[in-house]
């Protein structure tokens, strides 16, 4: 039976492209996904095929791709397991100690600019980018971008990530703290998240003075001379009218800083950094487009629209308090299963009988 694949996000497709048109929660044929660097083919139910982004979607179970008739693929809990366990720790750790025991050094890591998507294309040596899904901008010619990608620059899975030894068992984001009660960290009144119940269901509370972010206005500026160069994107909330500017290295650190913190939040990804014809209009207005729905994504959000990093993120103009506000950030203690302690949950009484199933 072919494999299947299920939409995680809305993707419209360019119109007069190979791009198909996709909607969250649409089941897909898988047909190849060897046409290009983040790039997926597929059929959709009405027998339409086309092109879409394969960190829009993901692969469902072989237990939803295989008739009721036939048993299922045995798990395997050996050696995979235990080298998954090993990769977690091991690969972490040496960038943990990096990342911690190193802190007068860390607006020199900042301003390099690994994470520039100006200028000749570099390997991709941070971490950051190495764990981040490759979604190239829609509406740009497959066969370009196939001419131009490198194969090998995206080679990651969305569930065998090796990721910082933040995650590693004996770190603060396993959450084992939480879970045996030993977890003691005052939680402020502002940091607090509410779900309340709405009929036979619960929902996270409604963000008391919704606001919208205008992602406008991106220009190219540079440094050392014009040595380094790059695309700076304005940023204006409506609660204050403060426009700051924020490069795509911006977008990337807050990113992975959001995945860190709220395991329990879907967090859409970034459009792709790595990509030719950089200087092009028209990709760049398609970015600033994508940057957009990332933007509004959050400030709609009843979770994320107020979190720290992200108010963060989205006011500060001062270069030191940016700074402070990155140490903070990267030293948050409520990280993963840890966020847990946060959130305020409506009382109410148990009955014996759901306590017992």
């Amino acid at each position: 039976m072919a494999n299947q694949v299920q939409a995680l996000y809305d993707f419209t497709g360019e119109p007069g492209t190979t791009e198909m048109t996709i909607t969250c929660g649409e089941i897909l044929t898988l047909m190849n996904t060897d046409i290009g660097e983040g790039w997926w083919e597929g059929k959709n139910s009405k027998g339409q095929t086309g092109l879409f982004p394969a960190a829009y979607v993901q692969k469902l179970s072989p237990e939803e791709n295989t008739p009721a008739k036939m048993a299922p693929p045995a798990p395997r809990y050996d050696q995979a397991a235990d080298d998954w366990s090993d990769q977690q720790y091991n690969a972490g750790d040496s960038n943990y100690h990096k990342s911690t025991s190193h802190d007068d050094g860390w607006e020199d890591d900042w301003d390099e600019d690994t994470y520039s998507e100006i200028g000749p294309g570099a390997p991709n040596t941070k971490s950051m980018n190495q764990q981040a899904p490759l979604t190239p901008l829609p509406g740009m010619p497959i066969a370009d971008y196939n001419s131009q990608i490198d194969d090998g620059t995206s080679n990651f899975s969305s569930v065998g990530t090796v990721r910082k030894s933040k995650f590693a068992p004996s770190s603060k984001v396993s959450g084992e703290s939480y879970l045996l009660g030993t977890l003691n960290v005052e939680v402020p009144e502002s940091d607090k998240v509410y779900i309340v119940q709405e009929g036979d269901g619960y929902i996270w509370a409604a963000i008391p003075q919704p606001y919208n972010v205008t992602v406008a206005s991106p220009k190219k500026e540079s440094k050392f001379k014009g040595i380094k160069s790059f695309i700076a994107y304005q940023l204006t909330p409506s609660f204050n009218n403060i426009q700051v500017s924020r490069r795509y290295k911006h977008f990337d650190w807050l990113h992975e800083r959001l995945q860190e913190k709220f395991t329990l939040v879907p967090i859409p990804p970034l459009p792709d950094k790595q990509i030719a014809g950089r200087y092009d209009e028209q990709l760049i207005e398609r970015r600033r487009v994508q940057l957009q729905e990332f933007v509004d994504w959050m400030s709609k959000h009843p979770v994320l629209s107020k979190c720290e990093v992200w108010q963060h993120f989205l006011t500060c103009t001062d270069e030191k308090r940016w700074k402070a506000g990155k140490r903070q950030a990267e030293r948050d203690n409520l990280l993963g299963l840890n966020y847990c302690i946060s959130l305020v949950v409506p009382e109410k009484a148990l009955l014996q009988t759901q306590v017992d199933h």
